[in-house]
């Protein structure tokens, strides 16, 4: 009898563990791109707000262009009139503070029902901290010379459940925890991907998919070929092998933060990783159809003053840096457009002419506006020329993967801002807007109506109960049936 139950039970685990995974319907979209974008490199650092960034943006630099500081477009930040809190500014040759108090709960303290008023009993006095240019310089010279969102929004969590929505568009968890449960990989970009046969790489510092939050993803195995290291990366834009979608990120494999940015880690060291990128792209051939999305996974307890709205039926999170880096990126633009951790999805599945990836995915708005597909430019050239990071003084590493020298003293600010690429006056469009475009709007159609997460018997924790209670009953009766025997 009790062998007959162990058979069963190893039966059922079995079954559990390897049975296939159900594929959605298949449609036949347009092979071709509705944009001249052929290549969207995505890259999430994690942890830091608008405000602790892009608070101070453009203005507290000592360089010697600073008369180009007024015709810097201003986004809503700590230079707005205001009550703003007992800030302080993060020291000059100091690129790291305190990690704030994280999580669901912080951040719903933090924001406070939308009075943002509630940090420093959320996430600690060390959330009311923002940088300058002489920590984010490099960035800010990005903002300038392209296009930010100032209304880019997270989910008011911790990174785990920020990533999931952006790689799968919903969360089955809602802290840092698990897996279990799993998302299936059918239900994901890589699953969408794959299906309309829409070439995609996810690459981490080495090859690896055990690491979050890929390790959430049942059935991602499959897919091991699309898993590659940082040198993997660099060595297919060098080769013009890149594929049209590319996860570059900081997190996972044996990074442990150290390039993110996370606090309590420099955030020069993730910059100087992410310069790398995007200097490494500008000098190739992939540049003139390339889409470089930079953005962050969640504020991280620091302080940012714009209450996030409910979009979409959703209460959204705390507003974070979103830049476009592209030959097709507006120069000195804000962009005002509600955006959320499905935008990126939402523009990769409207470019490659996709289903939306799920509801979620579909009603999240798309910055067109951040993008000039129209004008032409020098001799013709529909996009924009490289612009020489270097030449700025951003010390840009010899190597993808490095280690970081000595900070102590570094100050960026004398760099920023740097001259325009076009002269303001010469743009051939406004230096602000926004957009309300969605998937939603043009096409109903879904690649998965209904996600769903699960966990395998053997992992589930009732199972583990009866397990371990079935155990002890053994122990307590297998004695007393054996004297009976006996």
């Amino acid at each position: 009898m009790i062998r007959t139950a162990t058979v069963l039970v190893v039966t059922i685990l079995l079954l559990i563990t390897f049975l296939p995974l159900a594929s959605a319907g298949s449609v036949n979209p347009n092979s071709n791109t509705r944009t001249p974008i052929k290549h969207v490199i995505e890259i999430m650092m994690e942890n830091h707000s608008f405000d602790n960034l892009f608070g101070a943006y453009p203005r507290d630099n000592n360089t010697s262009l600073k008369y180009l500081e007024t015709n810097i477009s201003r986004p809503v930040n700590l230079l707005t009139p205001g009550n703003h809190g007992e800030l302080h500014r993060v020291p000059t040759g100091t690129f790291s503070t305190v990690d704030p108090g994280e999580g669901y709960t912080a951040y719903h303290i933090d924001w406070n029902n939308g009075q943002m008023n509630g940090f420093v009993n959320g996430s600690g006095p060390q959330s009311m901290t923002y940088f300058t240019s002489s920590q984010a310089a490099p960035e800010w010279i990005l903002a300038e010379q392209y296009a930010m969102d100032q209304s880019a929004y997270s989910m008011m969590t911790e990174t785990t459940p920020n990533r999931l929505y952006n790689l799968a568009g919903f969360s089955p968890v809602m802290n840092d925890y698990g897996p279990p449960p799993y998302i299936p990989v059918t239900q994901s970009m890589f699953g969408e991907l794959s299906h309309y046969s829409v070439s995609w790489n996810y690459y981490l510092l080495s090859k690896s998919d055990r690491y979050a939050p890929l390790n959430f993803f049942q059935g991602i195995n499959q897919y091991s070929s699309n898993i590659g290291s940082w040198e993997n990366f660099a060595g297919s834009v060098r080769n013009n092998t890149l594929p049209s979608v590319s996860w570059v990120m900081p997190v996972g494999s044996d990074s442990h933060g150290y390039y993110s940015q996370g606090p309590p880690n420099s955030i020069l060291t993730g910059e100087m990783w992410m310069m790398y990128i995007v200097n490494l792209v500008m000098h190739s051939p992939e540049w003139n159809s390339t889409a470089i999305f930079i953005t962050y996974d969640e504020g991280g307890g620091y302080y940012d003053q714009v209450a996030p709205p409910v979009f979409n039926g959703m209460q959204l999170g705390q507003r974070v840096p979103f830049l476009l880096i592209s030959p097709f990126a507006k120069e000195n633009y804000i962009s005002s457009t509600v955006l959320d951790q499905g935008s990126i999805p939402a523009f990769i599945d409207y470019n490659w002419n996709l289903p939306a990836l799920n509801s979620f995915v579909s009603g999240s708005n798309i910055a067109l506006d951040m993008f000039d597909f129209n004008h032409p430019y020098s001799q013709g050239f529909i996009g924009r020329t490289p612009i020489n990071l270097t030449s700025y003084g951003i010390p840009i590493p010899d190597n993808i993967v490095f280690t970081a020298g000595s900070t102590h003293g570094m100050n960026f600010s004398p760099i920023f801002p740097v001259d325009f690429q076009i002269p303001v006056t010469s743009l051939p469009y406004s230096e602000s807007g926004h957009s309300s475009f969605s998937l939603s709007s043009i096409n109903s159609s879904l690649f998965v109506r209904s996600n769903s997460s699960f966990t395998p018997l053997y992992e589930n924790d009732l199972t583990i109960a009866l397990i371990l209670v079935t155990a002890v009953a053994s122990s307590l009766w297998l004695p007393y049936l054996l004297r009976r025997r006996g």
